[in-house]
């Protein structure tokens, strides 16, 4: 026989054919035929729901040539998070059981979470060894490595198909269902689609009675627009308009805020506000905490439902995912005792997902707290919760805003201020907790409700006296008079209130002196003594034209004297801006209140601090007691000085301008 390099292309060729007409003859082999797609019937006796299972899984594997055709293969399927997964290995066994010995060796595995422990409780060569293996797992769960790398692939399995869900409905004799209802199907939970489709019934009827159930919920409730948000809904509008022009083509992801921290005192509206900004940027809400995830067992629950929250973001993307009372989870720092290896992991597990940035296309990450102090710095890092917005008790204007959003049938913009005057330091839960009890006394009277309702509930208060109003217009004109001659910045409004409301603290309800101070990018000693003097400056002036001091500069963190403390602190015990070179840093355990209790030193060199700057305040408002007096007269009577008129009384210290970020100081 002839040989030679012509003969070896030729024998090449004739093998390449000879393997390509057995991968035919494969295809079509009786084990192919074991993919039994006409089972149809008998799944769609077992439920309506396992029907539609059917259907997507054969939808799926008809993709999957390489399945039949290669002599082993690994393919995991992950399915919607919320089908119950035992559906889909019933289904698998439909399609895939053996037939005139095809398919002998075919496993079907539903991969577990991780046991509390962290550890999985099964061995995946159990099942490797089968020829054939399909992997179930729920979207978003984490996947054995040893699956992970022996898979030919894994592959997102899609529920709901609209062919799908007509043919079941005409086989149940339900009726067409729109576009719209098809889409409402998708958004419920799939085990009310048994409900839904009911033989000789009306799918679309079920569908609305549904609709009408979720609506009672709870789910309807009112939300407020983000204008009426401060700054936080500053930075919602434009989070907005970015989601806009990203949906447009306009912009890249990657140019959108990846995360927001909202921290304030309770009752701000931190949760609410997500629901409006998911409302307005016409996104998916996931709302979520850690005691969610833990209600769902051990900590191998815990993270799976965690993973799951964030699947379900990705796959309703765009979506907003909001983790509530985010500081809960805690601070790796400070973690100690048998519980210390529990707390990591969770902390680690959810850097883990907010650094999936590649997979979190569509999903904005917000973020609340009461305590931001308490939360682990590496959580506020870029690309995770990178934007932080301070969310306060609504000013006048805004209080005017929610109370009309609430009631807007009812009085002009001009009674809506009348109204919010005497509602300072009110949350926006409280004014949406006024309206509400206006309407139930116009419901009660049986008649249409007036400005009157709202009036009568708004909380029993204590009108100020003549001399406590003089003595707290004295109280804000030495802040507003210190901080001018200080240089940090300047004053842009002072208030003084009319009335004491009896929920709301002391410190809150009487006064308030607003600046625009730049934050400098290094502190100096000086600037954080005259940070201190300012806020020591109130109870000076009080004491310097009155005789005596009084309650208005205490009484809860942030009012004068704390703020003035906690600067002072900061200074010694972090910075070494005192007597000391030993500083004790962020990164130890203990906050700075609790390292000045174990080192008596600390807290006399605080108070020598605190006694100077008070001393230096006093010597300076005394040098200009006719200005704060005239300040104090202007302000008792106006109640509130702001504009050219506070321009033209504080004319002598004001200095050319400079970059400036909003300060206020209370009380």
């Amino acid at each position: 026989m002839k040989s030679g390099p012509d003969q070896d292309l030729l024998d090449d060729a004739i093998q390449h054919l000879m393997d390509a007409t057995s991968n035919l003859r494969s295809i079509f082999s009786p084990g192919q035929r074991a993919f039994n797609r006409g089972s149809a019937p008998t799944a769609l006796s077992a439920s309506p729901r396992k029907f539609l299972a059917f259907c997507a899984f054969v939808k799926l594997m008809r993709q999957q040539s390489n399945f039949f055709t290669e002599p082993t293969s690994v393919l995991a399927i992950t399915v919607p998070h919320d089908w119950p997964i035992d559906d889909f290995e019933y289904v698998a066994d439909l399609c895939l059981k053996p037939r005139d010995g095809g398919f002998s060796r075919l496993k079907t595995f539903l991969h577990p979470p991780r046991n509390k422990r962290g550890a999985w409780d099964f061995n995946p060569n159990s099942y490797l060894d089968a020829q054939k293996l399909i992997v179930f797992l729920p979207r978003g769960a984490e996947l054995h490595p040893a699956f992970a790398i022996s898979a030919d692939g894994v592959i997102d399995l899609e529920s709901l198909d609209d062919r799908h869900v007509d043919s079941l409905a005409r086989q149940m004799e339900a009726g067409p269902l729109s576009p719209d209802e098809k889409e409402l199907l998708r958004q419920q939970d799939p085990i009310y689609i048994d409900s839904i489709f009911r033989r000789g019934r009306s799918a679309a009827s079920a569908l609305t009675r549904l609709r009408g159930l979720s609506s009672q919920s709870g789910s309807a409730r009112k939300l407020v627009p983000l204008i009426s948000y401060g700054e936080a809904g500053k930075w919602g509008l434009k989070l907005k308009s970015d989601f806009q022009r990203w949906r447009a083509g306009q912009l890249d992801w990657s140019d959108l805020d990846k995360g927001v921290l909202l921290y304030g005192p309770p009752g701000t509206g931190k949760t609410s506000f997500a629901a409006s900004l998911a409302a307005e940027c016409g996104a998916h809400l996931v709302p979520t905490s850690l005691s969610k995830w833990q209600s769902h067992g051990h900590l191998g629950d815990l993270l799976k439902a965690m993973r799951i929250d964030f699947a379900e973001a990705r796959e309703n993307a765009p979506s907003i995912l909001l983790i509530d009372e985010i500081d809960s989870i805690g601070d790796r720092r400070a973690f100690s005792g048998d519980n210390k290896h529990y707390c990591i992991e969770v902390v680690n597990a959810l850097l883990e997902a907010l650094d999936g940035a590649g997979t979190r296309e569509g999903v904005i990450v917000v973020a609340s707290t009461n305590f931001p102090e308490a939360l682990d710095p590496a959580l506020l890092r870029s690309g995770r919760l990178e934007t932080h917005v301070e969310m306060k008790r609504p000013s006048l204007k805004e209080r005017a805003q929610v109370l009309h959003f609430y009631l807007p049938d009812l009085g002009s913009t001009k009674e809506f201020y009348e109204v919010a005057r005497h509602l300072h330091g009110k949350t926006g839960a409280d004014l949406e907790h006024l309206a509400r009890k206006a309407k139930q006394r116009a419901r009660d009277a049986n008649r249409e409700l007036r400005i009157e309702d709202l009036w009568d509930a708004v909380p029993l208060q204590s009108v100020l006296t003549d001399d406590e109003r003089w003595r707290v217009s004295v109280h804000e004109a030495a802040h507003a008079v210190v901080t001018e001659l200080s240089g940090l910045g300047h004053v842009t409004c002072i208030e003084v209130f009319d009335d004491i409301q009896d929920n709301v603290e002391v410190h809150d309800a009487l006064g308030r002196t607003s600046s625009d101070c730049p934050i400098p990018a290094i502190k100096t000693e000086e600037w954080y003594r005259w940070d201190i003097a300012i806020n020591l400056a109130g109870m000076a002036g009080e004491e310097l034209l009155l005789g005596s001091r009084s309650t208005t500069a205490g009484g809860s963190r942030g009012s004068d004297v704390p703020s003035a403390t906690e600067t002072a602190a900061e200074m010694v015990a972090k910075f070494a801006l005192g007597n000391r070179l030993a500083v004790f840093p962020d990164d130890v355990d203990r906050p700075v209140y609790q390292v000045i209790e174990d080192v008596p030193q600390l807290r006399a060199e605080i108070d020598g601090i605190l006694d100077t700057e008070y001393a230096r305040a006093k010597t300076l408002l005394e040098a200009e007691r006719d200005t704060v007096i005239a300040l104090a007269r202007a302000l008792k009577e106006a109640r509130r000085l702001e504009g050219g008129r506070l321009e033209a009384l504080l004319g002598d210290f004001k200095t050319p301008g400079r970059p400036t970020k909003p300060l206020e100081l209370n009380g």
